[in-house]
């Protein structure tokens, strides 16, 4: 079993999106499925609500645990969906990514398998040359079978909050540590020192192919373009969303 966990906003447009991008491409069987849904009070439903939500999204693959939780953190959401969680390998799926291109996922699991020191392997936002990867400043290089976060940079750009296979016990122990008044994706490389040694122990890599083009797109941005919610304060190290038309957080 795989238990997918999704962190999601009451956009149900975006989270069909998501969901049929995945489960079209790389989720095939849903019967090997699990997920773990946590839908924060943001964002305009179309006059659906959250169990309208639910049930819509149940309609392509079950869903085991839900959280409906009466205001929003995205914090919160993402301790909550890691803690509830059973499987060896999860996978990290927030509400607003599309997936472009079809994916193994049976080969993203036996690479895991093979190498029991890979923490992760994230789907590529990125598009890739003839030998490396660049992720935002840094090149990653192909190893043969993934391309590998440089060692030196395991603790400042191996873990990331983009779609992604993850070890389930990595994960697990990691979140004991999460302070819930901060940016989640964050703490994995400035967090608690016992964060921190975790993730020191472990390697980190983007999953795809040599000279291709990225794997997802964010389709997040067009929905807060269109509406006036966004993020409140820093984007990189939100917690809360906020509304510009009553300036109400959540």
């Amino acid at each position: 079993m795989l238990d997918i966990l999704m962190t999601a906003t009451m956009r149900p447009e975006i989270i069909m999106r998501t969901l049929e991008s995945f489960m079209n491409k790389m989720f095939c069987n849903p019967h090997f499925l699990r997920l773990i849904v946590n839908i924060d009070p943001v964002g305009g439903s179309n006059g659906m609500t959250r169990l309208d939500i639910l049930k819509e999204v149940e309609r392509h693959i079950p869903i085991v645990k839900s959280n409906l939780p009466p205001t929003a953190s995205f914090p919160e959401a993402f301790k909550w969906i890691v803690r509830n969680s059973e499987s060896e390998y999860v996978f990290l799926l927030e509400d607003d990514w599309e997936l472009l291109y079809p994916i193994h996922l049976i080969d993203m699991v036996e690479i895991m398998d093979d190498e029991p020191d890979l923490a992760l392997l994230r789907l590529p936002v990125f598009k890739s040359g003839l030998d490396s990867m660049k992720n935002w400043s840094t090149f990653y290089p192909w190893n043969g079978k993934y391309f590998e976060c440089p060692d030196e940079k395991r603790i400042e750009m191996g873990f990331c909050g983009h779609p992604s296979l993850v070890r389930g016990s990595f994960l697990r122990e990691c979140v004991k540590y999460l302070d819930t008044n901060k940016n989640p994706e964050k703490q994995f490389h400035r967090g608690p020192v016992q964060l921190i040694a975790e993730v020191a122990k472990y390697r980190y890599g983007v999953y795809g192919c040599l000279n291709a083009p990225s794997l997802i797109r964010d389709i997040g941005r067009e929905w807060l373009a269109k509406t006036s919610w966004r993020k409140k304060g820093n984007k990189a190290f939100f917690t809360e969303w906020t509304n510009d038309s009553n300036e109400r957080s959540y």
